[in-house]
């Protein structure tokens, strides 16, 4: 995927925060972004407000979400946000790697052909038959297997209530990332060599999940050598950073009116996708 080279971040709101204020609004290196420490913030209504400061300054993308519990960093010391089949283990082999595209290809076949075989027609069944990425998602998405797809959100409010989510720690990370502008539900973008996939209209109506969620899938695209150790570091969503906060683990973080979306509802159980999916056994290489 291609890197945003330069934005407008929360380095940028530090320096004006802290009176700094000529040139506080030069945009900034992904380098720099990627290395620097997330910006603390104490309340939702505080994050709200300094996010729409980076939307404004970065309106030439869309924002999205992602909430964790931690920052992740790579050997440089750098944020490092790879989807899951590329992140690194003890054994960082080009075997490895392709094992898991093997597993992938599997599950993915063993999908397609539940809901080919299911004595209940499930619509949208059709589109996952058509697109790869589709199984990939699903399969993502229910934690069948690795996929080169990372999680996203276009809700704050989601990407806060996952930074809370099994959390034992006293913080989380919120980042912001900047996409492409799309006009479909599966936006293929081929000068930002990205796809993104808005879940809610590409799974099949009967997945709960993705509706709670307003959850999204974004990849690298096209599909080339996505098995190839040496290109891995071209697929982290690093290079798509505007801004990372992080957020304090106390329920006087959200204010009066609003609270963490519960695991209940972000992980719904009456969901006939769940179930459909339940033969296909998950399985991870590490």
């Amino acid at each position: 995927m291609r890197k945003i080279e330069k934005a407008f971040c929360h380095l940028n709101l530090e320096t004006f925060k802290n009176g700094k204020v000529d040139d506080w609004a030069k945009p900034v290196r992904n380098e720099e972004i990627i290395k620097s420490t997330p910006m603390r913030v104490d309340s939702y209504d505080e994050l709200v407000g300094l996010v729409a400061k980076i939307l404004h300054y970065n309106r030439q993308y869309v924002i999205f979400y992602r909430g964790q519990g931690r920052e992740y960093k790579n050997d440089d010391g750098h944020a490092t946000i790879p989807p899951s089949i590329f992140r690194e283990n003890k054994d960082k082999t080009p075997r490895q790697l392709k094992g898991r595209f093997d597993i992938l290809k599997k599950k993915s076949e063993q999908l397609i052909k539940v809901f080919r075989t299911s004595k209940v027609p499930f619509a949208g069944s059709r589109m996952v038959n058509s697109y790869p990425e589709i199984a990939w998602a699903l399969l993502q998405h229910y934690e069948k297997c690795d996929t080169p797809l990372a999680d996203l959100t276009h809700s704050l409010h989601v990407a806060c209530s996952f930074a809370f989510d099994r959390n034992t720690g006293s913080t989380g990370i919120i980042y912001v990332l900047g996409m492409p502008w799309q006009n479909d539900a599966i936006g293929y973008n081929s000068f930002e060599e990205l796809v993104n996939l808005r879940l809610l209209n590409v799974c099949p109506p009967s997945a709960q999940r993705p509706f709670f969620q307003e959850g999204y899938l974004a990849g690298p695209f096209p599909n080339y050598k996505l098995d190839d150790p040496s290109r891995s570091n071209q697929f982290d969503f690093n290079r798509r950073l505007l801004a990372k906060f992080e957020i304090p683990i106390t329920e006087n973080f959200w204010g009066e009116g609003l609270k963490e979306i519960p695991a209940k509802k972000l992980y719904k159980e009456d969901d006939k996708v769940l179930e459909l999916l339940e033969p296909i056994e998950a399985e991870f290489l590490r």
